[in-house]
């Protein structure tokens, strides 16, 4: 699965990276590799490509998200690992949410709104394909630690 996170920060760049790699290594709990000056991270369940200098159609992609996104985070979750892997993403997206509460969003496919934070709410999106709702369950939301509210979002 490729999914994108996009984050508002005011965090300096060099710092944000390396308090995201501190996060997902607390997480995995397992070797993270990094590489490009904590611009790559690597583990077993999947691979985090943080651009904060160069990210592509960053005026449309904040326009179609009516954020001020600084910071694009690709990220390419394995498949033998994914159920695995997809409960720790979920926990590693509640660990940036209180580390340093950016607002967010977070889409599957290019534009697939998944969920999003603004705010003081975690907004989750009821417009999902069969595939997305079935692997978007209770369980992995709480893994956010943050109030939520259901509404439908655009795509």
């Amino acid at each position: 699965m490729d999914c994108t996170l996009f984050l508002v920060s005011g965090m300096d760049k060099e710092v944000l990276k390396r308090t995201i790699y501190d996060i997902v290594s607390d997480t995995v709990e397992d070797k993270v590799t990094s590489y490009e000056g904590f611009s790559r991270l690597s583990c077993k369940y999947f691979t985090f490509d943080i651009e904060t200098e160069d990210i592509i159609d960053v005026s449309f992609i904040r326009e179609e998200y009516k954020m001020e996104i600084n910071v694009e985070i690709g990220i390419q979750l394995f498949g033998k690992l994914f159920e695995a892997g997809l409960e720790v993403l979920f926990r590693i997206f509640g660990n940036i949410l209180c580390a340093f509460n950016p607002d967010l969003v977070f889409v599957e496919n290019g534009t697939d709104q998944i969920f999003r934070k603004e705010d003081t709410t975690v907004i989750i999106n009821t417009k999902l394909d069969q595939y997305q709702r079935k692997y978007l369950s209770s369980y992995l939301i709480t893994l956010l630690r943050y109030p939520y509210i259901f509404k439908e979002l655009p795509n």
